[in-house]
């Protein structure tokens, strides 16, 4: 009879600890910029909307759209299509066709995918205050990513850039 007490105690024990109970709402950022320019920024808020910046070099795109957590995992679905842009982002006045490229960055070009009837464009694992991305075209988690530093690995030489892990880390509640 106590042992079925103890292993019933651990047990229960074993499935609080391994919930995610956590609150996800917050702004998360990418823990390194990714080849030494791109970062990606993701605001949860309450609501069920997101807010979700990539930039670096020459690119920078905005996008919102909703979110849906099941288990562990943060899957986002953008309001906008692939390839969507906003209105006026081109238009033509007269002989001259003018681009906003302001307007025209905020596109995207990630398909809609599905898994267990939820649609999204991008899936993310929730661990610990940190999302860990998945990757688009085979659907792995990304456990590493290019790092670019101005130093050498080890001290006189080695490559510059290298394997780091990489992660969105929670910075405001």
């Amino acid at each position: 009879m106590r042992i079925r007490i103890i292993l019933g105690l651990y047990f229960s024990i074993f499935l609080v600890s391994c919930s995610v109970n956590e609150k996800v709402t917050g702004k998360y950022r990418s823990n390194f910029t990714s080849l030494g320019f791109f970062i990606t920024e993701v605001e949860i808020k309450p609501d069920n909307t997101f807010h979700y910046e990539f930039s670096g070099d020459l690119q920078h795109t905005e996008l919102d759209g909703t979110y849906k957590i099941e288990i562990d995992k943060l899957y986002l679905l953008f309001s906008k299509l692939k390839g969507e842009t906003e209105p006026g982002a081109i238009r033509i006045d007269g002989n001259d066709t003018i681009v906003d490229f302001e307007k025209l960055g905020n596109s995207h070009s990630y398909e809609i995918k599905k898994e267990n009837g939820i649609e999204y464009h991008l899936k993310y694992r929730i661990s610990k205050n940190k999302l860990q991305q998945y990757n688009i075209q085979n659907n792995k988690l990304v456990r590493k990513a290019k790092k670019y530093s101005d130093k050498r690995k080890y001290v006189i030489f080695g490559p510059k850039t290298y394997k780091k892990k990489y992660y969105l880390r929670k910075v405001e509640q």
